[in-house]
């Protein structure tokens, strides 16, 4: 069977949205904790979909908070007292840490009755959506220092809003998209 890869002299344009798609679930799982957390889930973003569907562990929202809270820190953080520790890790969550999964959307509603550790599906989809734009932005930005400052800064382009704030919706995380892609193609934004 004979695979169509364009017409004429031109190539599809799809073909590296493919590739780009596997690098991209896998930046997401990254940040998501990796192998470490999430196994061997994450290679594709079908499989983050399932995941996200049955509910992703606790951990990885901690560990997407963590890329926000880590981001400048020139040297290591110290533990602070009071702090809730993690029952999988011997890491501290620090109230900065807390701050972002609230503005994630994490600490809104009980956790699964299910699993114990583990985010119910609208939980997960909201740490997915806030990966996947942080996974985008350090793709388009160059870093995870200028895609993170950029995220949590108010932006004309999207009405004076701030994008992680956003991105509590679908709609809200399609403008995020968009504006990215802009910035990326070098579109007056």
């Amino acid at each position: 069977m004979a695979v169509l890869l364009g017409w004429g002299s031109r190539r599809c344009a799809w073909l590296p949205a493919v590739r780009d798609n596997r690098i991209m679930a896998t930046q997401v799982a990254d940040l998501l904790g990796g192998e470490r957390v999430l196994g061997t889930i994450g290679r594709s973003n079908l499989e983050l979909a399932h995941a996200t569907r049955e509910g992703l562990p606790a951990q990885t929202a901690l560990e997407l908070a963590e890329q926000f809270v880590t981001v400048g820190a020139s040297k290591p953080r110290p533990q602070r007292r009071g702090a809730t520790p993690i029952p999988a890790q011997s890491a501290q969550v620090t109230p900065e840490t807390l701050a972002v999964m609230g503005s994630l959307g994490v600490l809104d509603s009980a956790p699964s009755s299910g699993a114990a550790g583990r985010l119910t599906p609208i939980q997960s989809d909201a740490v997915f959506r806030v990966a996947s734009a942080l996974a985008k932005a350090i793709d388009v930005l160059g870093n995870k220092k200028k895609a993170v400052r950029w995220l949590q800064s108010p932006n004309r382009a999207l009405g004076s809003e701030v994008p992680l704030k956003l991105l509590d919706t679908s709609a809200g995380s399609h403008e995020v998209e968009a504006l990215l892609d802009r910035i990326e193609y070098g579109v007056y934004s």
